[in-house]
């Protein structure tokens, strides 16, 4: 079982289509990646998913 395993991992075909599959999904994620965000646009985001500065959370001492 474990020997049918190793073989599979090191059979030139499965290397070669998992290395083409790494190369395609990195040029789509390239080319269709448009994230020109400005930074007030990236606060207002991250505010509405939870973010506070440290300046606005009260700490008991």
């Amino acid at each position: 079982m474990l020997q049918n395993i190793r073989m599979l991992l090191f059979d030139k075909k499965v290397l070669l289509g998992i290395g083409i599959g790494i190369l395609i999904s990195t040029l789509c994620i390239m080319l269709f990646s448009n994230n020109d965000m400005s930074k007030a646009e990236i606060e207002k985001k991250a505010r509405t998913l939870g973010m506070k500065y440290a300046s606005e959370m009260k700490v008991l001492e």
